[in-house]
């Protein structure tokens, strides 16, 4: 399968990407310079080379097919050996591909804002996140990944609430747009919520900006208002909930549910929805931001006024 035999069936495109076949241009675009400039950087730097680069047996495959296997590896949770027979090529060959151009969609659609602090970017952004106006009110939440059962030390990736392993992260929003804005670690399952943001140095960016408002649930019981944090209250023994309190978190919870919607849009990439089996040191890391960045772009592709 390649890009031009993939695009002639456009339903059934999208339903393996969830890109319209214009989206999915528009995504090539945009990546194109930024992939033979990385490419270019990779092969000059090799030691003892003899020939020109661009010399030489090219890929067999086009940037847009490439880019189509990296896309479905995120989309579907199908097996190397089945994605490389789909798109006639090895399964090494399948898995240098998706090795290449994982790296151009580590950041390259997440805003420049104080959760994300003051990483170097490494792809030039469009105008739209060049200007991207300043954050003033943010949503977070936690996001669980289910794993395979670990051979050793099973109990520290186990969690009682949704009876099995996993891997957590936590994820930030803007209220206004939805958009994606960074995320903390990936820790075990067994860390509490509020741990993982208390010892991520995101916790530590966040509350040094009270003016910008952080939208939490009661997980995080105990931040300090006058730091911009704005938690649902949970009732305790012999202490319930007021039907103010009630309807305060009621209200809340409406603003909040934003981030639901958020998450939804992260696991339409079913590498990470479903039990995730990737064991390569540094992949699971990088599929996480690949499928963050490709919510975001899908969000701004779809909005022509922001985007």
């Amino acid at each position: 399968m390649t890009f031009i035999k993939a695009s002639r069936r456009p339903l059934i495109f999208r339903r393996l990407t969830s890109f319209t076949v214009l989206e999915f241009k528009t995504l090539a675009d945009k990546l194109r310079s930024e992939w033979k400039e990385l490419e270019y950087k990779r092969l000059s730097s090799r030691p003892n080379r003899q020939r020109k680069v661009g010399q030489g047996r090219p890929y067999k495959g086009s940037f847009e097919t490439m880019l189509l296997l990296t896309v479905m590896y995120l989309r579907t949770a199908i097996g190397g050996a089945l994605l490389s027979y789909l798109f006639s090529v090895d399964e090494v060959t399948m898995r240098s591909w998706r090795n290449l151009l994982l790296p151009l969609l580590q950041d390259r659609f997440i805003p420049q804002t104080i959760v994300r602090g003051t990483k170097r970017r490494i792809n030039d952004l469009d105008e739209f996140l060049n200007t991207y106006p300043e954050l003033t009110e943010m949503i977070a939440d936690g996001v669980e990944m289910k794993i395979q059962r670990p051979k050793r030390k099973q109990g520290k990736n186990y969690t009682g609430k949704s009876k099995r392993h996993v891997k957590k992260i936590i994820v930030a929003t803007n209220r206004i747009d939805n958009l994606f804005l960074g995320r903390t670690k990936l820790r075990p399952g067994s860390v509490h919520d509020k741990r993982i943001l208390d010892e991520d140095p995101l916790h530590k960016r966040l509350s040094k900006n009270a003016q910008v408002k952080k939208r939490v649930d009661s997980a995080w019981t105990g931040e300090n208002p006058e730091q911009g944090w704005i938690v649902n209250k949970r009732g305790r023994r012999s202490h319930p909930l007021t039907d103010i309190d009630k309807k305060q978190n009621r209200k809340l919870s409406r603003i909040r549910i934003k981030i639901e919607h958020a998450i939804r849009r992260l696991k339409i990439f079913r590498r990470i929805a479903e039990t995730v089996v990737i064991r390569t040191q540094g992949l699971f890391d990088q599929t996480i931001n690949a499928a963050m960045n490709l919510a975001n772009f899908k969000e701004l592709v779809r909005q022509p006024t922001r985007a």
